[in-house]
């Protein structure tokens, strides 16, 4: 008798439990539903939020920018990998880049009248395979630095869609998915060499000038803090997998900027010089008004 009182209690209890739980993701979904249209506005028309998109923890603001990736699929185009970020404080953040995001050496973007433009260097790595086998399907043992085909040198180019840094920087940026609006990239340097990336990794070096010949940005290494690559791999991977996407062959991944971001104002042209071992490659790119 006591037994079957138990077990009623029990299913009492779990019935109460999904309920809530059922409750809350409804709740969630309908708060992301809300704030959408902030991101979207301030992401498509180019304008700093007023104030950071309230009321949202970070899974919300990862609802919003997965909204976000889908709403402007026809002109973005499809995801084609990922953006690891950091907010002024450290935090990681992790933008989606979007396969019309991505252009060659020769180009000419558009500047916002609205939104600083942020250019900083950067490394682009692309997903390769080591027979047959994928960097999702990486066992603990692995070195996911293993899996990369190629590097690629690239300007990264955001707008600055932040009026204010604060504590809840960190889900207002994820939500307009970091700004990214373009990344420039320049002839790819083969990995299949001995030693792959590691055989370059210590040799990188990446500067980013204005048309009067001025330093705007400069950095050596892969990334901005010399954080270890396989770490920040099985991060990005970790992170996809809870929101129920996984890294693919292919992707285009960047673990940040190489150097510190450069707000660019007046100057027409911006040139990248990047070293990777012997490697030189030579990135132009022309900016004009919106």
């Amino acid at each position: 008798m006591f037994k079957r009182k138990k077990s009623k209690h029990r299913i009492v209890v779990f019935a109460v439990f999904f309920l809530t739980v059922m409750t809350l993701t409804s709740a969630r979904a309908d708060t992301a539903k809300d704030r959408f249209d902030e991101a979207r506005e301030a992401f498509v028309e180019r304008k700093k939020l007023i104030s950071p998109i309230s009321d949202i923890d970070l899974k919300t603001a990862i609802e919003i920018q997965d909204l976000l990736v889908l709403n402007v699929a026809a002109e973005f185009g499809s995801t084609a990998g990922y953006f690891q970020g950091l907010t002024p404080g450290g935090k990681p953040l992790l933008g989606v880049l979007l396969e019309n995001m991505f252009t060659s050496t020769g180009a000419t973007v558009v500047a916002s009248n609205s939104a600083d433009l942020q250019l900083a260097p950067a490394w682009v790595l692309r997903i390769g395979s080591t027979n047959g086998t994928t960097v999702a399907d990486v066992s603990e043992g692995d070195d996911p630095a293993s899996f990369f085909s190629e590097l690629i040198p690239a300007v990264l180019i955001r707008d600055d869609l932040m009026s204010e840094l604060n504590s809840e920087a960190i889900m207002s940026q994820t939500a307009v998915n970091l700004g990214i609006r373009f990344v420039v990239m320049g002839h790819p340097i083969s990995l299949s060499g001995p030693g792959g990336l590691q055989a370059v990794s210590g040799t990188l070096n990446a500067t980013l000038l204005d048309s009067d010949g001025a330093t705007l940005s400069a950095g050596d290494g892969l990334t901005p803090d010399g954080a270890r690559v396989s770490s920040l791999i099985r991060k990005i991977a970790s992170d996809l997998k809870a929101r129920g996407r996984q890294l693919r062959l292919n992707d285009l991944i960047i673990l940040g900027s190489a150097g510190p971001v450069a707000v660019l104002n007046d100057s027409p042209r911006v040139v990248g010089r990047f070293e990777a071992g012997a490697e030189a490659r030579r990135i132009v790119l022309a900016i004009r008004s919106e």
